[in-house]
């Protein structure tokens, strides 16, 4: 080790991450681990366990020999992202860096600080520290992946990622590492589900959002309910098959408990006649219209929903609703311009959005019905669900019901996988409901009591089961009723002013109408290109487009939100175009540059047009 080398990569690595330098630059070495000299005259690593019994970590013949082999093995060239787990020397780094894209992102996981510290005195980390796309995570919190990969989230899901594990590393430390392996997988499948959610609905979250302007202005928010039913026992019911089983039980105790209902389980409910407190609805396409009766429902039940929902169903509800606050810009954007509703964070599934509403109110315990997260008999939910009753109005003696009920399973055929259910046996369950289990486990924080009273599916890791039975007679003994009427009193009117936002669409107005024009200028320029020079000019057109849309962040992000899967599709070709410039700098792409931007032209002038004219409409109402 030489001082000079350990100074130059301390300076790096503050340059690159200050609060990592504060933690590294105290440690002195490593207490199990040294280094040794290879035969090829460089450092390589071995593990010194608490015997004293060393073993071997890096090859002592040739190190950089034996990570050359990975970029063949691994395709390290096709690759744009890069996760590696154990960093050790940074041998396989260095040979991600010297065969990948300049432009690539590698997300390096070290769980041994003191490893680390070792291996700046040891290595020269110049070409990891100085790589852009390089960040370091020294015994990172593995339940904080969130945090840690969602400014690159959209990178790493549309173009995919490389992983590399140094098994040898990996294996000394297999329960942190298993740990951050399972929590990477789970969050990129969760992300997948999500912004393929985001694609399809895009346009249609849009809709609803601006549709709904007016219903936002005169809900109460969900800020003036937090903490509001401390100790309070809560029953979130879900429409999931095992319901059939014992939703009586909800009927004959009902004094005792808040009832929450996803929207799917309100027909159900009031079939029984249950009356829920609140029903949660949070879903933007047409079909979550059917879980409500609009002709016979006495409007007793209160409507908690996001921006995000048909209004038809708020409209229903024009004394009894309650609004949160939805993570889309748009919705966001309203937020900042009006008034804040409050939030329920992250929520994937509208009884994920019950059992966090639940949690906001202090409720404690609660209790989980119908939240199966499988399938029973090849269908998803329980009798008098609107799903079910479609299957059963359509019925005769040519589509008996197994067969509609067999079709629609098989439409979830290139996501079904094989699960074990409370009981011990297997049944099928789709990645969706699996990352929907997830994310239960992942939500419950500890301050309440939760129990999955479901009495069928899959069980939620880290959730008490109990029968519905057991569960109302160790926990809901008193009424509470006064204490639920009481949240619910009725509200005062509600005055809500306006000027920030007329202020604010106005100047998002004229954005839009100052992009329209130069997207309209570029588009009569180049309404016939054929030649390779007004290409390449039309490219550069384009670009100047993009770099001066980027710098009104606020009107980049509103755009992008309505056309998320044209803006993904621009996004995965360009960094396809990036890849391939950044590993040969010779390589031309003018073609695929320009069909990129031929196609993006018209993704961008609907999105421009689509939110110009409902800004207008919006400041008219």
């Amino acid at each position: 080790m030489s001082s000079s080398l350990l100074k130059k990569n301390l300076a790096s690595l503050k340059k690159k991450d200050q609060a990592l330098f504060e933690k590294i630059s105290p440690l002195k070495g490593s207490r199990f681990y040294a280094v040794t000299q290879s035969r090829s005259g460089l450092p390589a690593l071995i593990h010194i366990d608490q015997e004293g019994n060393k073993r071997q970590i890096d090859s002592i013949y040739d190190p950089v020999g034996e990570a050359s082999r990975y970029p063949g093995r691994l395709k390290i060239c096709e690759s744009l992202n890069f996760i590696v787990l154990g960093l050790g020397l940074g041998y396989p780094v260095f040979e991600i860096i010297r065969h990948a894209s300049k432009r690539a992102k590698i997300y390096i996981f070290e769980k041994d600080p003191e490893l680390f510290a070792l291996a700046i005195r040891e290595i020269d980390f110049s070409a990891i520290f100085d790589h852009p796309g390089v960040k370091l995570f020294v015994d990172a919190n593995p339940c904080q992946l969130d945090k840690i990969f969602e400014p690159e989230q959209i990178n790493f899901v549309l173009n995919d990622y490389c992983l590399v594990s140094q098994k040898s590393l990996v294996d000394k430390n297999i329960e942190y590492y298993g740990i951050l392996l399972d929590g990477i997988e789970k969050y990129f499948k969760e992300s997948r589900i999500n912004l393929k959610t985001q694609s399809v609905h895009s346009k249609l979250y849009y809709k609803n959002i601006f549709s709904n302007f007016e219903n936002l202005i005169s809900s109460p928010g969900i800020t003036s309910l937090k903490e509001c039913l401390p100790n309070v026992p809560a029953i979130i019911c879900s429409a999931g098959p095992s319901l059939d089983k014992n939703i009586q039980l909800l009927k004959c105790s009902r004094q005792r408990f808040f009832l929450i209902a996803v929207a799917t389980a309100l027909k159900p409910l009031r079939h029984n006649g249950i009356r829920p407190d609140v029903v949660i609805s949070i879903d933007p396409d047409e079909q979550t219209i059917n879980s409500f009766d609009f002709l016979n429902d006495d409007n007793d039940t209160w409507l908690v929903y996001n921006p995000a929902v048909p209004s038809i169903i708020p409209n229903a509800f024009p004394n009894r609703r309650i609004a949160f606050d939805l993570e889309m810009f748009l919705s966001e954007w309203f937020k900042k311009h009006t008034e804040e509703k409050g939030g329920l964070g992250k929520i994937t599934s509208v009884a994920h959005s019950a059992f966090k509403f639940a949690q906001y109110l202090s409720c404690s315990p609660i209790i989980l019905v119908g939240q199966d997260l499988s399938f029973f008999k090849q269908r998803l939910h329980c009798l008098h669900s609107f799903y079910l009753d479609e299957s059963i109005n359509a019925i005769n003696r040519l589509n008996p019901l197994f067969y509609r009920n067999r079709l629609k399973y098989l439409n979830f055929s290139s996501n079904l996988i094989e699960a074990t259910d409370l009981f011990d046996c297997k049944v099928a369950s789709s990645l969706a409901l699996e990352s929907y289990n997830y994310i239960f486990s992942q939500s419950l924080g500890g301050f309440q009591t939760v129990i999955n009273a479901t009495e069928g599916g899959v069980p939620i890791k880290g959730m008490e089961n109990q029968s519905l039975r057991e569960a109302i007679h160790h926990f809901c003994k008193k009424p509470v009723r006064n204490k639920c009427d009481l949240l619910f009193r009725p509200k005062p009117a509600r005055k809500v002013s306006l000027k920030y936002f007329r202020d604010a669409a106005l100047s998002q107005i004229h954005n839009l109408n100052d992009l329209s024009e130069k997207l309209n200028a570029i588009k009569c320029k180049f309404s016939n290109v054929t030649e390779a020079g007004n290409k390449q000019l039309f490219v550069q057109e384009m670009e100047a487009i993009y770099k001066n849309m980027l710098k009104d962040e606020e009107t980049a992000l509103l755009l992008q939100g309505y056309d998320f899967s044209g803006f993904s599709d621009w996004y995965c070709t360009n960094s396809y175009i990036l890849r391939e410039k950044g590993v040969s700098e010779d390589c031309s792409l003018l073609e695929k540059e320009f069909e990129r931007d031929m196609k993006f032209l018209k993704t961008l002038t609907d999105s421009v047009e689509y939110l110009r004219t409902n800004f207008e409409r919006s400041l008219s109402r």
